[in-house]
């Protein structure tokens, strides 16, 4: 059974580490980009162009007056419409002062809050592994971790949410609303959820043993 778990736990790190890879992808490109030499000065986009981008998400408001954008099919050569349901757009917006603060650090606390569950998630196993599985300690580790993990989506949603709302109040595409249900990341809340409820069926458990032991 011990050998099950940390087959899972090490596929647990895995998806984790696959999550990182697209971040670590664009940062690989940008990096060549920078270092190669194989791109003309025009080629480079302007610095506002990068200060200015901005990831909108995007539902249909209504089938009438749609706008349909269009783009090139390498494969084919043909133009074909596209939805735009997550675009990317060059314009700015005026944050307030605060939000983009908040945002920054919410940004830089995500890669702490990642360590952190990782080294809680690690104690863990290792306790599980030597044997001390119900043990009051486990419970508070898991409830450390299913707080964090839960704390950590709601901050990072609800400042998404709120973003968007400043977007759709500065930006709009004609027929189309703001998807602010697409920024509710529900994985994360569940696995938060999860962890929590598997604390409480730990301490529920150890209670009951506890109760058992005096009535001995």
């Amino acid at each position: 059974m011990k050998k099950r778990l940390n087959i899972l736990c090490l596929m647990v790190f895995v998806v984790m580490a696959i999550g990182i890879l697209p971040f670590a992808y664009a940062m690989g490109v940008g990096f060549q980009a920078g270092t190669s030499g194989d791109y003309q000065e025009n080629d480079v986009p302007e610095i506002e162009q990068v200060v200015n981008a901005e990831s909108v998400h995007l539902m249909p408001a209504r089938l009438e007056g749609l706008t349909m954008g269009s783009i090139r099919n390498e494969v084919t050569g043909q133009e074909v419409s596209i939805w735009p349901e997550r675009v990317m757009v060059n314009t700015p917006i005026d944050y307030p002062g605060w939000f983009t603060v908040m945002n920054t650090v919410t940004q830089w606390l995500v890669y702490v809050v990642l360590i952190v569950i990782m080294v809680l998630f690690l104690k863990i196993i290792v306790r599980v592994n030597k044997g001390r599985v119900f043990e009051w300690k486990n419970v508070r580790l898991l409830r450390w971790l299913g707080g964090i993990v839960l704390g950590s989506s709601i901050l990072t949603t609800v400042l998404q949410i709120y973003g968007a709302s400043i977007i759709g109040q500065q930006f709009a595409v004609k027929g189309f609303a703001p998807d602010y249900f697409s920024y509710i990341s529900v994985m994360e809340l569940t696995v938060g959820l999860v962890a929590l409820i598997v604390a409480e069926i730990f301490a529920v458990g150890l209670k009951m043993k506890e109760e058992q032991d005096l009535t001995i």
